[in-house]
């Protein structure tokens, strides 16, 4: 096997039975069982992707590090999830902060779908966007107004940043369902709260900037500064 993972995992008997289901599929694993021991690796290594149990190792004081050695995808999984934690994580440089799923199989297959949209990301010119005094960053996942930051989430941060690329065109809910979630529901809920999430979070640091993502009733959203 020529394609491998690196599984950063102090639960080794977790680790080797995840690294079954991989094999199954044609993807090795090399497993080191702290952050330290990882970064060594990421400098000599190519990995399809950095996969960090969360439960069992104390990944925070260098994970940081970790983003600024490497491009390759960081994720990162546990039965303890947060928003606070999921924000930290995502600050400090990891793609994905995510509860385990119940199967092995269930973590591959949503390994692989993340691993598929963020190598595709990757290809992409990097970019800035300005509106005003409203800047958003791409590559380091960042929203500023008036010089400061806003946290979003990776979702929320999606969300925003297509329909801001997309500046005074109306997007369907069924366009921004399938380009930040891959499904394609117009019934979902799911934008409406996390939309709903960006206006609060854009309202607690400029009342003027609460509505720049206006609703266009029964069709979909746009992005209007």
């Amino acid at each position: 096997m020529n394609v491998k993972y690196l599984a950063v995992d102090g639960d080794v008997e977790l680790a080797y039975s995840e690294a079954a289901g991989w094999a199954n599929r044609g993807i090795g694993m090399d497993h080191v069982e702290n952050m330290t021991d990882a970064i060594q690796m990421l400098m000599s290594n190519e990995y399809l992707y950095v996969g960090i149990n969360g439960d069992a190792v104390d990944f925070m004081p260098l994970l940081r590090t970790m983003r600024n050695v490497t491009d390759t995808p960081i994720l990162i999984a546990t039965n303890d999830f947060t928003t606070e934690r999921e924000v930290a994580a995502l600050r400090n440089g990891a793609n994905l902060f995510a509860s385990f799923h119940k199967t092995t199989d269930g973590n591959i297959d949503s390994v692989l779908a993340h691993v598929t949209q963020i190598t595709e990301y990757n290809k992409m010119p990097r970019k800035v966007l300005i509106y005003n005094d409203l800047l958003i960053s791409a590559k380091f996942y960042q929203v500023f107004i008036k010089n400061t930051e806003v946290y979003l989430t990776k979702k929320e941060f999606d969300i925003l940043h297509y329909l801001a690329e997309n500046q005074g065109a109306t997007m369907t809910y069924s366009k921004i369902l399938s380009h930040v979630w891959g499904i394609d529901d117009a019934t979902s809920t799911v934008l409406w709260t996390h939309i709903k999430r960006i206006r609060q979070k854009f309202a607690k640091v400029s009342p003027e900037h609460e509505n720049v993502i206006e609703n266009i009733h029964g069709i979909g959203y746009k992005f209007t500064i």
